[in-house]
């Protein structure tokens, strides 16, 4: 029934804990898990108008991405581990946008998603990925406390 599962983590405590009941679920003979890190292109915008960072500089210099693909690394290797094909992405952009389009482009039959991820301003800021996502997708969405 779903057989190509999209799993968006900003690896916050509540993606963890999403992350968790999935090795859980591992039993259930779902099928693939594709792991996504969307880098918020806004976060830059705001940093950029303080003067903490280039917007171009984290491409530059690779660290972000170098980093985030070791934690996505890790978390394939445990998912893996628990008997999960797993596979890894990383897209630039505004989160619920990417996933949304990830999801239409890409035969993901399932959204698995973390209900929690950011502070409080933040989501003041921001707004809800889970919410935004949960209203305009196309595939059937699972939010995971």
């Amino acid at each position: 029934m779903f057989t190509k599962i999209l799993f968006p983590t900003d690896f916050s405590e509540a993606a963890e804990k999403a992350k968790d009941k999935l090795v859980e679920m591992s039993k259930c003979n779902i099928g693939e898990i594709i792991l996504l890190h969307v880098v918020d292109i806004r976060i830059f915008s705001y940093s950029t108008m303080l003067d903490i960072i280039e917007v171009d500089n984290w491409k530059k210099d690779g660290k972000l991405i170098k980093e985030l693909n070791r934690k996505l690394d890790a978390w394939k290797d445990e998912l893996e581990k628990a008997g999960l094909k797993v596979s890894t992405e990383i897209k630039e952009g505004i989160p619920f946008d990417e996933i949304l389009k990830y999801s239409e482009n890409n035969g993901v039959t399932l959204i698995l998603l973390p209900s929690v991820g950011h502070g409080v301003v933040e989501r003041m800021l921001v707004g809800s990925t889970a919410e935004k996502v949960l209203r305009k997708s196309k595939v059937s969405v699972i939010l995971l406390r």
